[in-house]
């Protein structure tokens, strides 16, 4: 949450006005960003839980392929893996669970002959990420960690793909490194370059199996992206910004064991040997090994095979066509293309664009073929997603933000969660009677199998519990609202077959207090403005009496009784008795103020006094001592004087000394001693 102070008090020269109109203006523009860059769902039963609201603009239900949609977006607020449905609705949130930091390229996998996820996870840096691989069995527990090996920096995002039923994983690194870069004008020291780096390595040992390097086989001069000229690129000045001249951004294995790599900042695609890392083959960019008949593309992504043999090879790719800075496109694109080795020609077959071809991604961005020949799109920057036909017919299109949430990759794949964890149910009635209705809200993070929900409610928490109704799944949340009165309730997840999956626990019924009531619905109550009511603009908490029984399903027989309401509310009521106390307070202040001073006064004035008759006693007691042979009852006198006035009237001393003290005689001699010592 962000807030502004737009107003300061005590300032009203025109500087300050400016200062409060501009911050106005600001916090309008931030709010107004936020409210286009995403939009969050919200759950009564799963109240962690703040998925990106997933919006269909377009969509042709019966000519959908069958699967659920796999996203990551992230410079979002709750960004990580997410799994929707061809309606939109959530299937599961891998939002803290998957773990921390951004999650990426997010698809189905086989990893010990079963279905796994997928994906990326670690830290956004510029145009690249330090992290690792994640492979998720189905019920989303992480089972494996994937490293790269070679003493390096860790993988990155652009691709993890484990392969062989996941015994071996392709990954990207990007790795900076010293260069010597006085082509590129940097000549006074060691210009610093970003090395694009895939390995093949054993998902169980980490070991490197294959790897290949860029600075090995592609000159940094074919590069068509430039020290400092795009926001990623980086300036090559230092380890911290590094030229990134090749950006991998895709890898693939073929049956022979050659790979097949994009690279966005040379806007061309290779195969690679698997044997010594040489290239076969060069698709479009400085030195291309085909002629482009009808088409062209540039920063592009998601290289993938769709057919190979001796002749010809039939791939797709994701045209970005501009980089933010460089535009060749009028729009970004899906691309099948076909590369005749015979004739050495390159020829475009089908492109998918947007709608009115009228969006264009500056960077990421995915195509995917699938089993039933539909094509399904990721945009990249764009967070939006579209399906199509095989004809290139849009069939759907969605998105998750339309402004600063980006996603790197889009996928679909057919799925089935089965989660660890229980059903998780919130129930509410607007009152404790028989006849008030209760309404239940329950859901099941990453479940795909539930069908139906089926509850029961009673009047304890020990039961019994009875039989109240079974209800289709709708959605992510299900909400069921029934005419009788539940104190504690429960529901069973059930399959298609009417199998119980899973159960929930033993919920108690949220029932409003009789002063809350008025401002909630029949079937919920929302989330309060603020403190007090509508009108207590300066209302603050209030701490009620320790001790009291506020969680009704502690100790049901003793509940706290509320407050009885009457015109004037008992919040009122008890601020009404604080204003007294405070007007109270503001006379009580200086009349004890007036006291004590009064009180000081009279101990001031009697020190004083006590300090004067001392005085007089000294000069007495010394006179009659030298003249009149009373040295003796002098000092006596003196002594019993000097018992209570010889500390401050502050000091403990002088109200604790003992007045039946009996006094000090001394010898003859130092009688005359110290009668001399007081004079």
């Amino acid at each position: 949450m962000v807030a502004f102070s737009f107003f300061s008090l005590g300032s009203n020269t025109p500087s300050a006005s400016v200062s409060r109109l501009t911050s106005f203006f600001l916090a309008s523009w931030i709010c107004a960003s936020l409210v286009l860059a995403e939009e969050i769902s919200s759950f009564k039963s799963r109240p962690d839980l703040y998925p990106p609201v997933f919006t269909l603009d377009v969509q042709v239900r019966d000519k959908l392929s069958p699967g659920y949609i796999f996203l990551g977006p992230y410079e979002a607020e709750n960004p990580g893996p997410y799994i929707y449905d061809n309606d939109g609705e959530l299937v599961w949130s891998g939002w803290g669970g998957s773990g921390p930091g951004n999650a990426h390229g997010m698809h189905v996998c086989k990893y010990k002959g079963e279905d796994h996820l997928c994906f990326f996870q670690g830290n956004q840096q510029k145009g690249y990420c330090r992290g690792h691989g994640v492979i998720m069995d189905n019920r989303y527990r992480i089972v494996r960690s994937v490293q790269p090996g070679g003493g390096m920096a860790s993988s990155d995002m652009h691709e993890f793909m484990p392969i062989n039923d996941g015994k071996t994983a392709l990954m990207t690194v990007y790795q900076q490194r010293q260069f010597d870069m006085t082509p590129w004008n940097i000549k006074t020291g060691v210009g610093w370059l970003m090395e694009s780096i895939f390995q093949e390595v054993d998902v169980e040992t980490d070991e490197v199996l294959f790897e290949w390097r860029s600075l090995d086989h592609v000159d940094p001069s074919m590069s068509y992206t430039w020290p400092d000229h795009t926001d990623t690129s980086g300036d090559g000045l230092d380890p911290h910004s590094p030229w990134d001249y090749f950006h991998i951004n895709s890898i693939e294995k073929n049956k022979d064991g050659d790979y097949l790599i994009s690279s966005r900042h040379t806007c061309a695609v290779y195969k690679i040997s698997g044997k010594d890392g040489s290239i076969i083959w060069t698709l479009h960019g400085g030195n291309p090994s085909f002629k482009n008949i009808n088409f062209s593309f540039s920063q592009q992504h998601d290289a993938r095979w769709l057919s190979e043999n001796s002749t010809h090879t039939l791939l797709s790719i994701y045209n970005n066509g501009y980089n933010g800075w460089n535009k060749t496109h009028e729009y970004s694109s899906g691309m099948i293309i076909l590369i005749d080795h015979v004739d050495n020609t390159a020829t475009q077959l089908h492109d998918y664009g947007p709608p009115g071809n009228d969006m264009i991604s500056s960077s990421q961005g995915n195509m995917q073929v699938l089993p039933n020949g539909n094509i399904f799109m990721g945009w990249g920057n764009n967070a939006y997603v579209s399906e199509h036909d095989k004809d290139g017919n849009l069939l759907l299109w969605g998105y998750i933000a339309k402004e600063q949430v980006m996603n790197y990759r889009a996928q679909k794949f057919e799925w089935e969660g089965n989660p660890t964890d229980s059903p998780a149910m919130w129930t509410f009635s607007k009152a404790a009677e028989p006849n008030s209705p209760t309404t239940f809200y329950v859901s099941w993070n990453g479940a795909t199998r539930v069908k139906a929900w089926r509850f029961y409610g009673a009047q304890n928490v020990t039961g019994p519990y009875t039989y109240i109704n079974e209800v289709n799944k709708t959605g992510f949340e299900t909400e069921y609202t029934d005419p009788n009165f539940y104190v504690w309730s429960r529901v069973e997840a059930l399959d298609a077959y009417g199998k119980v999956l899973g159960k929930s626990r033993n919920k108690f019924t949220f029932v409003p207090s009789p002063e809350l009531q008025s401002y909630c619905a029949d079937e919920s109550c929302g989330n309060a403005a603020g403190y007090g009511f509508p009108g207590d603009d300066d209302a603050q908490a209030l701490v009620p009496p320790a001790g009291i029984n506020t969680v009704p399903w502690v100790d049901p027989e003793h509940p706290y009784v509320w407050p009885e309401l009457s015109d004037e509310s008992y919040v009122h009521k008890v601020a009404e008795k604080y204003r007294d106390a405070y007007e109270y307070l503001i006379w009580a202040v200086p009349i004890l103020g007036i006291v004590g001073v009064a009180i000081g006064g009279y101990f001031i004035l009697r020190w004083h006094r006590r300090q004067h008759g001392l005085g007089r006693t000294k000069v007495h007691g010394s006179s009659e001592a030298l003249y009149n042979g009373g040295t003796e009852r002098a000092l006596v006198e003196r002594k019993a004087l000097m018992k209570g006035s010889a500390f401050p009237w502050w000091h403990w001393r002088r109200w604790t000394q003992p007045k039946d003290e009996s006094p000090h005689y001394f010898p003859l001699t130092e009688r005359s001693r110290q009668s001399n010592e007081y004079i």
